[in-house]
């Protein structure tokens, strides 16, 4: 395939990312997600622009997606807590082991769950409203209504923080809102549709992040974890997302999950190193570079756009 070619901005490999939406709409190997051919829940390649995987804990979540929507919630928290074997930090599954706890009326369980969940996934604002509702079916309506105060300054602090997000917000507030004024909580289907919709959602999520659209990115790019689970290729651009909007905590736990599963994932690798040079930490900075030069025998893309980026902030304090 005939390479493409982009200015290089410092910030961004749009060569490789525009490199990603080809080769994704084609199911190929590098660099993109990568998905093997085939429907609803089959095996899904080997990451790309990586040499190794530590444990893939994909196969496990579409298995329990898969139990959680046949009713079978006692296997499904098995499947979901082998995910959290491998990523215990995984905003997603620890909210989906959350609802399996109040599917199976285990209320203190899945206050545990879904408390991690809000914790290591501060977009996951249903998880706040489900985590107010299981402090409810415990009895504490003091913490319910913290949890809901939290989802309203949040709110208040989102302004033009874009329709997708803030509806969400709102929905969650909503949620809470009837479980405290006495609504029934129901136990629903996880409803994903088929992998190709995980395709399209990281297909659109590239194009986000090449517009520089990133709030937007974001939302496709949960669209699209939520029908594949924690794949590094996805977690890698969820931090890639964050990082640019200055979130740098949360973007420092994607790269963090995907360098878990794949800790030679050669973008991973490149990203975190920039966000250390981005916070003035050059000493880790040049540890991922070294890492690079090491994954990188005969130098690679990622080993020359870390060290430019190393370079020119350097030079600019």
């Amino acid at each position: 395939m005939e390479s493409l070619k982009s200015t290089h901005t410092g910030q961004h490999d749009g060569r490789r990312a525009l490199m990603a939406i080809a080769l994704v709409a084609g199911l190929g190997l590098a660099p993109g997600l990568g998905f093997a051919a085939g429907g609803g829940g089959g095996s899904f390649s080997r990451p790309t622009n990586t040499q190794t995987v530590k444990a893939d804990p994909t196969p496990y979540y579409r298995a329990g997606v898969a139990a959680y929507n046949a009713r079978d919630y006692a296997r499904a928290a098995e499947q979901f807590g082998e995910v959290l074997k491998i990523v215990p930090k995984h905003g997603e599954a620890n909210y989906y082991m959350g609802l399996t706890q109040v599917a199976l009326e285990e209320s203190k369980k899945a206050v545990r769950y879904l408390k991690k969940a809000a914790k290591y996934d501060k977009n996951n604002f249903e998880a706040r409203a489900r985590l107010g509702m299981a402090y409810l079916a415990t009895g504490n309506e003091k913490k319910a209504n913290r949890e809901l105060e939290t989802l309203n300054k949040t709110l208040d602090k989102c302004g033009d923080c874009g329709v997708g997000r803030k509806g969400r917000i709102e929905a969650a507030i909503e949620m809470l809102e009837s479980a405290l004024g006495g609504g029934e909580e129901t136990v629903g289907s996880l409803l994903f549709g088929p992998v190709e919709a995980g395709e399209a959602s990281y297909r659109a999520a590239v194009a986000l992040i090449n517009a520089e659209r990133y709030e937007d990115a974001i939302l496709d790019l949960r669209a699209a974890q939520a029908v594949v689970g924690p794949h590094p290729d996805i977690l890698n651009y969820l931090g890639f997302a964050h990082r640019k909007l200055g979130r740098y905590d949360e973007a420092q736990l994607y790269y963090a999950q995907a360098l878990k599963i794949a800790p030679d994932h050669l973008g991973a690798n490149e990203y975190l190193g920039e966000l250390y040079a981005e916070l003035g930490d050059f000493d880790r900075a040049r540890a991922q570079l070294a890492k690079l030069q090491e994954l990188c025998s005969f130098g690679c893309a990622e080993e020359e756009d870390l060290r430019r980026a190393i370079a020119t902030r350097l030079a600019g304090r």
